[in-house]
């Protein structure tokens, strides 16, 4: 610990958060991670950025908006693990995307390792040292941090330099470098694409065997539940719960009805009129934009069938997971609209 805890540097302060940006390239991949809290908000919470900049480590305050944008804006390009939160609080803070991102985790799929293989065990894997990964629910926010969770931090980001040296030469050697180019331009254009409200409602259309006017209901309700809660800055299921959301469709007709579901008092009295209108209003902009409810014909049963006996094949031949090309819910809607594999940019890039 003690050469990790003599080897960074805290920003947390103008002048300091200068003459960093004042050493990055726009043309160099950067080491970065990045440490949020959620549990509480709708939007991340940002805490922490950990950065390898000329081989020293920097742990940057960007709970400090003006830090945080100061030093995220001019980093183009990102090396990291897991990284689609990342991303997502870059664009949040940022109002822009990277340039360039390579994830060591993708990177990893594509050679040989498993689907969603951890930082923690691909550092095992390749590096044959085992780290402890106990204060990733620490509290991120509370200043100053502890030496284990500054150790913590560093480690996060120290290895992915090397990981993305060993696994762009693994790829390379199989042929799928076409395809993580794909996916790594894919995660970047996916940035600011939220499917939450189209993802839950083809799930509960489906579980509760909802009708058309009852289907509608259900997404005008999703829609409203996410202005509330980015007004309130509040998890979506602190306004509404999905089997809450579900009890209102089928149930209520005027704003009495609202006082017989359990829900809270106050949340009827603030928000149940303008919850009914923006239910029972026929909003024709947003019902455009209500996914259409996947229901296969038999022969596009037997395309879906084809599609998928043929992905296996193919991803048998390269070891890789069929999720990688497409998962089993965009196959079945690719499906759904007679599309075929060779639409896909991931499918084309296959040798």
């Amino acid at each position: 610990m003690t050469e990790i805890l003599a080897n960074f540097t805290w920003i947390d302060d103008t002048d300091d958060a200068i003459n960093l940006v004042e050493q990055l390239d726009d043309s160099v991949d950067y080491a970065i991670d990045t440490e949020f809290e959620r549990s509480r908000t709708f939007y991340l919470n940002p805490a922490v950025l950990q950065i390898k900049c000329d081989e020293q480590f920097y742990l940057v305050d960007i709970a400090i908006p003006a830090i945080a944008e100061m030093v995220m804006k001019p980093i183009q390009g990102l090396v990291l693990h897991s990284g689609s939160e990342d991303l997502e609080l870059w664009h949040q803070v940022t109002g822009q995307k990277p340039k360039r991102v390579f994830d060591t985790q993708v990177a990893a799929a594509l050679a040989g390792y498993s689907l969603h293989t951890s930082y923690l065990n691909l550092v095992q894997e390749l590096m044959d040292v085992e780290l402890d990964k106990a204060m990733s629910r620490s509290d991120w926010l509370a200043r100053p941090l502890s030496d284990e969770q500054i150790k913590y931090a560093i480690e996060d980001i120290v290895y992915l330099e090397e990981f993305k040296d060993i696994l762009a030469k693994k790829v390379e050697s199989r042929g799928l470098t076409p395809l993580f180019n794909v996916l790594m331009q894919q995660m970047l254009d996916n940035i600011d694409t939220d499917r939450h409200n189209e993802k839950l409602y083809q799930k509960l259309v489906k579980a509760e065997r909802l009708k058309d006017k009852d289907a509608d209901k259900l997404w005008l309700i999703l829609n409203w539940r996410d202005v509330i809660a980015k007004q309130r800055n509040k998890p979506r299921n602190w306004i509404l719960k999905p089997p809450e959301i579900v009890s209102i469709v089928r149930k209520v007709r005027n704003f009495s009805d609202l006082f017989h579901l359990g829900l809270h008092p106050n949340f009827v009295k603030h928000h149940g009129r303008d919850l009914l209108k923006a239910m029972f209003t026929d909003d024709e902009v947003l019902l455009q934009q209500k996914p259409a409810q996947i229901r296969l014909s038999s022969q596009q049963g037997n395309r879906l069938s084809e599609m998928k006996q043929r992905l296996k094949q193919v991803t048998d031949r390269y070891d890789i997971e069929p999720s990688i090309i497409i998962n089993v819910a965009d196959l079945k809607k690719l499906a759904f609209e007679n599309g075929q594999l060779e639409d896909l940019a991931t499918w084309r890039a296959l040798p």
